[in-house]
Formats: C-alpha cells, sequence, structure tokens
C-alpha cells in the first residue's frame, strides 16, 4: 500500500483537469498560491479563467495499527466578463463561466482515483466566495482518503 504526499495528490487534481484547457477554454489550472487576495484579484483577470487548486487539511481516524487519513482539497474556479455580469457565471461567447467549470470539475474527479490507491474523490460543497465588476469565483471542496499503516509498537 502506498503512501502520497500532500503535493502528489495535489498535483494528480491539477493533472486531472489539464483537459478543460481544450474542452472549456481554462486558461490557467494551478496549485494556488494567493493569487486570490482582494487587493490582487482585479490584477489576475489576465489569467481567467482559471482553476486554483489547494490542500485544505486533513482528519484521521485509528483503526488499529491503521491510521485512515481523510484529506480535503479546496478548487477556486475563476472566470471574467466584463460587458455583462451574469456571463462571468453562465457563460458567453468568449468564456465558460464558473457555473460551467464547477461542472466540468465534478464530471472529471466525482469517482476518480486519478491512478493513486485512494479513495475515491467526493464533492463536499460547491459554494460563492466573490463577485464584483464583472469577475465570479466559486470555491469547491473535494475529499479523499488513504489508509496509512504504523509498525506494532
Amino acid at each position: 500500500m502506498s503512501y502520497y504526499t500532500i503535493e502528489q495528490i495535489e498535483d494528480a487534481l491539477i493533472a486531472g483537469l489539464d483537459t478543460l484547457k481544450g474542452s472549456l477554454g481554462v486558461r490557467t489550472i494551478k496549485s494556488y498560491q494567493g493569487e486570490l487576495e482582494e487587493g490582487d484579484i482585479k490584477k489576475m483577470v489576465v489569467r481567467f479563467p482559471a482553476i486554483y487548486v489547494v490542500y485544505g487539511g486533513s482528519e484521521y481516524a485509528d483503526h488499529g495499527a491503521r491510521r485512515v487519513e481523510s484529506m480535503t482539497f479546496h478548487h477556486f474556479v475563476c472566470d471574467k466578463n466584463l460587458r455583462a455580469e451574469d456571463q462571468a457565471r453562465r457563460g458567453g461567447n468568449q468564456n465558460p463561466g464558473t457555473y460551467a467549470m464547477l461542472d466540468a470539475i465534478r464530471d472529471e474527479l466525482y469517482g476518480a482515483r486519478l491512478s493513486l490507491e485512494i479513495e475515491p474523490i467526493r464533492l463536499v460543497r460547491q459554494e460563492a466566495v466573490w463577485f464584483e465588476s464583472g469577475i465570479s469565483v466559486y470555491g469547491a471542496e473535494y475529499v479523499t482518503a488513504q489508509a496509512l499503516l504504523f509498525p506494532a509498537a
């Protein structure tokens, strides 16, 4: 049984979404590095439509010598349409919209294992994060788990 690092799972999630660059025209899919801080978000629109992925934390449950790590990953979907505010969410001629991006992520990830020995990925929640000046940002929370084995004491 393999144990995967946070980085390995995050990289697999990002790679699993790579097809959205072609199918939806997503420009940026990468690990989140604070790009969406309120002061910077208007500068980042040149990289939209974008999907940012970040590890949100883990919970652990003991089962004898086995410990199960449940890992949460947040996906931020970002799009813009400066002509019509609702098209940042619903899509338009030049952009897919955050709703379509949320659906596409769900279609790619839900139940997937991404060629890793992890529990199937589950969608936990989707929620609005930020709206202003034709910019739409939504968040989606996904969970997976992996078993960790510890040597007997």
